[in-house]
Order: C-alpha cells, then sequence, then structure tokens
C-alpha cells in the first residue's frame, strides 16, 4: 500500500510541476497567440491531474488530510471555471452566442 502511495505521490508532483511551468510559460508570451492558448491547455490537463491524483491520496490511512482534499476541490472547480470562462470568450468573439 505504501508502495502504491509513494508512486501515486510522483505522479502527483510530476503533473503539478508540468502545470506550474506551463502556467508560467503562458504568462511570458503573447496573450492569444497559439502558444499561448497551448500552454493553457496544457496547464488545465497537468492541474486537473495533478488534483485528481491528490484526492485519493488525502483519503487514503496515513495519509488523512481533509485541508488539502478540499484545496484539491477548490483547484478543480478553478481550473474548469477558467476554461468554461475561456471558451465562451471565443464563442462572443465569433459571434456565436450573439441574439
Amino acid at each position: 500500500m505504501e508502495t502504491t502511495i509513494k508512486i501515486l505521490i510522483y505522479i502527483h508532483a510530476f503533473f503539478g510541476g508540468i502545470g506550474l511551468m506551463a502556467g508560467i510559460g503562458s504568462i511570458l508570451v503573447k496573450k492569444g497567440s497559439s502558444l499561448h492558448k497551448k500552454m493553457g491547455k496544457l496547464f488545465s490537463i497537468g492541474m486537473l491531474t495533478n488534483c485528481l491524483i491528490s484526492l485519493p491520496i488525502c483519503l487514503m490511512s496515513n495519509h488523512q488530510n481533509i485541508f488539502l482534499f478540499l484545496i484539491g476541490l477548490f483547484t478543480i472547480y478553478l481550473v474548469i471555471s477558467g476554461n468554461r470562462t475561456s471558451s465562451f470568450k471565443y464563442k462572443l468573439q465569433a459571434g456565436f452566442l450573439d441574439n
């Protein structure tokens, strides 16, 4: 069991690193460029995977931490709502939601 938790923590750290590096990259490139959009998608994938892996880790024995579990849920909410807001922005620019 402890080996499984260690492996999950390493995967969690890997995707967290991807999310952080992609987030920094998307800040550094020009907003709206294709590279910015790709980095944003990579950030979202990294952070969502990171948080989804962290949730079961927080509930396993010897690693129970409700605070970190709630931070994971909140991060998932923020990433999903950010992606949703971004998708509405592009639909408005294209004129899909005009009445």
